[in-house]
């Protein structure tokens, strides 16, 4: 007769067998640790820094390429998994680049055309090619979450602020909530004149209109008037949610786009070059 406790180890090793493993979680912290050391309060980068010390940024994008929601879905089983990953990607990619190509005074100095950064370059994340557009576009369409536009940075001086810790599954939809009221109430992105009735906002409500659109359409039904406004209503500070109502049908501009590079200590981009519109 087998004794009990070898019964008792026989039964735990069978459970073992039959349980699953757990999906290894994808590790964010060293992206985390380059954000902190290299990010400024003010979102400014120290790229100049980061290319006599690579060593992280490196070992992180080698990381990216490795392994995707595309590649290892059962390792990103969730909504929020997966846009910590792709917002993550995104940046690091834009921030390893521009540190491969310092000095430099914008972006869209970085391949043969002006732009051709965000939509010819290649990047490896999960063993596959993506353009920058390309990872842009699962966050726009199969995630259809429009806060990503105040998330994703893709080093320009009128870009959202880094944020200095990065995305994970745990923190995502914190982040997104903050960043999105962050952006949408700062003055260099929000301007009410009750004596023009204009309000003038950010360009990326002009280069991503059908993101705002089609949010604001299928959560704020019965909303009438300009949909950019609706959508920035949900997100404005008291003070300027009360502006907005005080206007009727206001004229909506944008404010020009800067290009510059987001750098602590940046070559001048000041010229016009570097203004303009969409990549």
């Amino acid at each position: 007769m087998r004794s009990p406790l070898i019964l008792l180890a026989f039964l735990a090793l069978s459970l073992a067998s039959e349980t699953p493993a757990r999906a290894a979680e994808f590790d964010h912290s060293g992206w985390d640790r380059v954000l902190k050391q290299y990010v400024h309060e003010d979102g400014r980068v120290d790229y100049a820094a980061i290319q006599e010390n690579p060593a992280e940024l490196n070992a992180y994008v080698v990381a990216v390429a490795a392994r995707s929601p595309a590649s290892h879905p059962g390792d990103f089983s969730t909504r929020e998994a997966q846009l910590a990953y792709w917002i993550n990607a995104y940046n690091a990619l834009v921030f390893h680049s521009v540190v491969e190509a310092w000095p430099v005074k914008s972006v869209r100095d970085i391949g043969t055309l002006p732009y051709s950064f965000f939509w010819r370059k290649k990047f490896t994340a999960g063993g596959r090619k993506y353009t920058l557009n390309g990872i842009e576009d699962i966050l726009r369409k199969q995630l259809a979450e429009p806060r990503i536009h105040f998330v994703l940075v893709c080093a320009a001086k009128s870009c959202p602020i880094l944020e200095r810790q990065a995305f994970t599954a745990d923190n995502v939809e914190e982040l997104l909530e903050k960043n999105t009221r962050a952006f949408i109430n700062d003055p260099r992105n929000l301007k009410i004149d009750a004596a023009a009735n204009r309000v003038t906002v950010a360009r990326i409500f002009t280069f991503y209109d059908g993101d705002f659109k089609a949010f604001v359409r299928a959560r704020v039904p019965g909303s009438t008037g300009h949909p950019t406004l609706a959508y920035i209503r949900i997100y404005a500070s008291d003070a300027n949610r009360h502006a907005l109502d005080a206007l009727k049908n206001p004229k909506v501009n944008d404010f020009e786009y800067d290009w510059g590079i987001n750098a602590a200590s940046a070559p001048s981009a000041s010229d016009a070059r570097y203004k303009g519109g969409l990549p």
